[in-house]
């Protein structure tokens, strides 16, 4: 066994290993137990004994978990809280100490150990069974704040037939939200969703109206619409900013008098259908650009209007996304990571944020995702997120600074190989970073701890 490498060791005192990251009292740990479901529990004893069996059980009496491990000779091992001296941060500054009782150690991250201070995040395989230690389940609620249309939306709007509309940028979350509309509506009809923008002009009327058979070349069947197959349902119309001036005309009709002809057809139908839309530009642009008639732009906006704030506006959203990615993916991002996102533009949104942190969570192999290489190009200049409106233009100095926060992180925090790449000195750059640091605060949003 002296061959095993020791990663982290008691040798260490409990005042150097203090963090936010250490396991402690409240905080949950999943048991994947060798075929068998996964188990999640709550940290409430000072003391655990972990030992090796035929079967699986918790003695919650006696605070004894036995894991099923076959062909292996015995072991225990250890889970137990190493209290502070300072009665008032009990809580802050004590933490579990896992150690093996016999000469068979425990593996941690992949390493071999017979002793260490955990960390949030951890995963320790003893057997074919799994030990991961999660953050206390109360830090994972998402919070009603979270949600961008909770003063907007009330449930009287919700079972209304008032139309709706609904700007953001991409990813932002407007087809969920259109979803969630409709569920909860409890209309009896179904949910259509028609992305106006993935068709050729041609056939747009066709798709939204319908055809009869032989109506043109290619009309082998007849076609009901996207209108008539949402009947006392609700459709959506995603990108009504790319529909054409001609194709606007003909759907204003319809919300005039909520009647559909369809292509090639004589007789109009009546269709009782609730529309939400959804725009990834501004309408005021549209109408000023000449894309959008008037009057169809004041039928669309008759209704609610809903604009979606983009993630990058949203310092708060970001923080609880990666929460609920952690409880939904049983993993532990750390908290310098999730500062870092805060500062990240996220051109993409919620769609982007989450699409990448399961590429994270890949690269990690389902451990602690933390903060590497390919978290590195997502600090960029904010002047490149598209679409960005005249409120986010700032000042050169500024800029300046995200630059050199950019720079400082890509080389690690390595403050020598930062300010030599920039051909500045390490004092003007630690300056610039407290700087930007102090102007972060300012605007009342987390920002990236700069640990020099």
């Amino acid at each position: 066994m002296g061959a095993l490498q020791i990663e982290r060791s008691i040798t260490q005192t409990l005042e150097s290993t203090i963090g936010l990251k250490g396991v402690r009292e409240d905080d949950e740990f999943m048991l994947d137990l060798f075929q068998d479901r996964k188990r999640t529990y709550r940290l409430k004893r000072t003391k655990y004994k972990i030992k090796t069996s035929s079967k699986f059980l918790f003695d919650f009496k006696t605070s004894e978990i036995f894991l099923p491990v076959f062909g292996a000779l015995p072991a225990t091992f250890e889970l137990s809280l190493i209290q502070h001296t300072s009665s008032k941060e009990f809580n802050e500054k004590s933490r579990y100490l896992m150690k093996s009782l016999d000469n068979s150690p425990f593996c941690l991250n992949g390493v071999y150990c017979f002793e260490a201070y955990l960390e949030r995040g951890d995963i320790i395989d003893i057997g074919f069974n799994r030990i991961q230690f999660l953050r206390p389940r109360t830090h994972l609620k998402i919070s009603e704040e979270s949600n961008q249309c909770q003063n907007l939306l009330t449930e009287e709007m919700i079972k209304s037939s008032l139309n709706i509309m609904i700007e953001g940028e991409t990813g932002t979350g407007k087809t969920t939200l259109a979803k969630s509309i409709h569920d909860e509506s409890l209309r009896t009809g179904k949910f259509i969703h028609l992305n106006l923008s993935s068709f050729a002009p041609s056939l747009i009327e066709s798709e939204l109206f319908g055809h009869v058979k032989g109506a043109f070349t290619g009309a082998i069947n007849e076609k009901r619409g996207a209108i008539l197959e949402a009947h006392k349902g609700t459709l959506f119309l995603d990108e009504i900013d790319s529909l054409s001036t001609e194709h606007q005309t003909k759907l204003l009709l319809f919300l005039d008098n909520q009647q559909v002809r369809a292509v090639g057809g004589s007789v109009n139908h009546q269709a009782e259908v609730r529309l939400i839309f959804a725009s990834g530009t501004k309408m005021e642009k549209l109408i000023a650009e000449e894309r959008m008639r008037k009057d169809f732009y004041y039928r669309l906006t008759s209704g609610l209007v809903i604009c979606l704030e983009a993630l990058r506006e949203n310092s708060k959203l970001i923080e609880e996304l990666c929460l609920k990615f952690e409880k939904d993916q049983y993993c532990i991002i750390s908290e310098d990571l999730i500062k870092y996102y805060q500062d990240c533009p996220w051109p993409g949104n919620i769609r982007h944020l989450l699409s990448h942190l399961n590429k994270k969570k890949i690269f990690s192999n389902g451990k602690k995702i933390i903060l590497d290489h390919l978290d590195h190009d997502l600090l960029k200049d904010q002047s490149e997120v598209s679409n960005f409106s005249a409120h986010q233009l700032r000042p050169l100095e500024e800029i300046k600074m995200d630059y050199c926060l950019n720079v400082f992180m890509k080389t690690d925090k390595n403050v020598m190989r930062a300010s030599k790449l920039l051909d500045i000195s390490p004092n003007t750059l630690k300056a610039m970073l407290l700087n930007r640091e102090k102007l972060s605060q300012s605007r009342s949003h987390k920002v990236i701890d700069i640990n020099f």
